[in-house]
């Protein structure tokens, strides 16, 4: 009789202490419907105009196979065109409006040649698996480099961080600072 009671006395001890939620200091992180989310904040993005030229030659098509580019900068608002040669790439920036222009790191040196002015794109090269040696000449060459392969969502942040920074030179250059 006595075991009886006191496991009839236990399942009523853990059945009080279930229904109370628990507020000490770190305890709240427990309740699974509370959860803390450890994730980037959702940036506040302005329309942007993105030419993407995935030249067959070079290895920008192979770098962003893990990557979905129009349609992840479609969801996230901006209004990309991919090009494929140099015929179009170079009708595609003579009709300007582009804000960032995104080639392979081969390409890289022909598009900043070609995208010149006050209104002239960011040109943000991509590489496919670059040595660190590699990656540290490209850094001094461009404001940004995007290393492959990569996830959507990484894509999409440095992306965001290309636009931010394109914007920050330009406001910059107007303040004469």
């Amino acid at each position: 009789m006595k075991p009886l009671a006191v496991a009839a006395a236990c399942a009523l001890l853990l059945a009080a202490s279930a229904a109370v939620d628990l507020e000490a200091c770190g305890d709240k992180f427990l309740v699974m419907s509370r959860g803390t989310r450890f994730q980037r904040a959702a940036a506040l993005r302005q329309p942007a105009a993105i030419l993407v030229y995935a030249n067959p030659a070079s290895d920008l098509p192979k770098a962003l196979s893990n990557v979905t580019v129009d349609s992840t900068l479609r969801k996230a608002g901006y209004k990309p065109t991919s090009v494929a040669n140099d015929t179009e790439f170079n009708t595609a920036l003579g009709q300007g409006g582009w804000d960032l222009v995104l080639v392979a790191i081969t390409d890289g040196q022909m598009a900043s040649g070609r995208a010149k002015g006050d209104k002239a794109p960011m040109v943000v090269p991509v590489m496919l698996n670059p040595t660190n040696a590699e990656f540290a000449q490209a850094k001094r060459q461009y404001a940004l480099v995007l290393k492959a392969p990569t996830k959507n969502q990484s894509f999409l942040d440095a992306i965001d961080d290309a636009l931010a920074a394109r914007a920050r030179v330009r406001i910059a250059g107007k303040t004469g600072n």
